[in-house]
């Protein structure tokens, strides 16, 4: 009889032992559930500027013939994408009219007498990079004039300005 009571005892033992476990083990499980928040700030950087520069430029000009086409890059300087709409190109002028050459005026030779069209402009409306390059070429004439004598213009080179927006 001994033996049978030692083993109801242990198992007794073992079925309280485990309940206790598994009553323990139920209490670790339990949690509290609660909510919060924070707020935290993000640095946006600004717009960057174009750098425009004159690459190449080819072609002579005549009146009413010929062509001079020049390229310009167009560099993103900022860090991040940036856009522009359009390029416009013009031939520079004094107060007068005339136009310049190397920033000096060129008497009687009027920017008026010159056209000015961007033929090519791989940037405009899409996304340039930080610190890349687009080109935009621009196609430089002088149309023919019956009533003006454009003997002033030869040789001369006109300054043209290729402006981003």
């Amino acid at each position: 009889m001994s033996k049978l009571f030692i083993t109801k005892r242990r198992i007794a033992i073992v079925g309280i032992t485990g309940a206790l476990v598994l009553a323990g083990g139920g209490a670790a499980f339990a949690y509290f559930t609660a909510t919060g928040s924070g707020t935290g700030s993000a640095t946006v950087g600004t717009t960057g500027t174009w750098a425009v520069t004159q690459a190449s430029s080819t072609g002579t000009i005549s009146a009413g013939s010929g062509s001079s086409v020049i390229t310009f890059n167009v560099e993103n300087t900022g860090k991040g994408d940036q856009q522009y709409a359009t390029a416009t190109a013009t031939v520079n002028s004094d107060s007068s009219g005339d136009i310049t050459s190397g920033g000096d005026s060129v008497s009687g030779c009027l920017a008026s007498w010159f056209s000015t069209k961007v033929t090519s402009d791989s940037g405009a409306g899409t996304n340039v990079g930080g610190g890349d390059t687009v080109q935009v070429m621009v196609k430089v004439t002088m149309p023919s004039d019956a009533t003006d004598n454009q003997d002033a213009c030869e040789n001369a080179t006109p300054d043209v300005t290729l402006s981003i927006s």
